[in-house]
């Protein structure tokens, strides 16, 4: 795969200003940036009394399947990042619950947290996801997916990517599903082939 070749590719499948993969990807290029926005909502608001209470649920979950129902529940920012945290703490003991969770769960809110989860492991898990991709119910997860691909996995994979942005995009139309793998085409273009617009 040539540069002039992902440029093409890049120029007939443009990314769109807003897009929850996009989203995503800007979260993780800047890091620190979703703490601080955190940090300056807890300064002016007020937490809620279920705020306080799902807190204080994160705080004391010592199961796997605690954490797990806490992937699934709506959080604050504040306690979001407390969750992620807490679930990264437990990287190898949670890891066979997140992987069979994401086989059919299509809610967005476990979606994400997943998506994190595979971003910052320390192991990299991008085989798995492959290995996998085709057995995951949900598209969103698969877009998401996609960015894992981008940011730890390979140069190998752009054909891949390609194929699934073009996939996604036919297939769902009106969705933006097709921005996750896009996404990681540049990423794995710019960062393994000095790829620049």
């Amino acid at each position: 795969m040539t540069k002039k070749e992902i440029r093409n590719f890049l120029h007939n499948h443009p990314l769109k200003e807003f897009s929850a993969a996009r989203l995503e990807y800007s979260i993780y290029l800047t890091p620190g940036m979703e703490e601080a926005v955190n940090q300056y909502v807890a300064e002016h608001l007020v937490p809620t009394d279920k705020d306080i209470k799902r807190e204080q649920e994160i705080i004391a979950a010592e199961t796997m399947d605690e954490l797990i129902r806490l992937m699934r529940k709506p959080l604050s920012g504040a306690n979001r990042v407390l969750l992620r945290k807490k679930i990264l703490q437990y990287e190898n003991e949670i890891l066979p619950l997140i992987q069979s969770r994401a086989m059919t769960n299509m809610q967005d809110i476990f979606i994400e947290n997943t998506l994190h989860f595979f971003l910052h492991s320390q192991k990299n898990y991008c085989d798995w996801i492959l290995q996998n991709y085709k057995t995951f119910l949900s598209e969103y997860l698969k877009s998401m997916l996609c960015l894992v691909l981008g940011f730890r996995g390979e140069v190998s994979l752009i054909p891949f990517l390609m194929a699934e942005t073009e996939r996604l995009e036919r297939e769902y139309p009106f969705e933006s599903f097709g921005q996750g793998p896009l996404l990681a085409v540049e990423e794995l273009a710019t960062r393994h082939m000095g790829y620049s617009q």
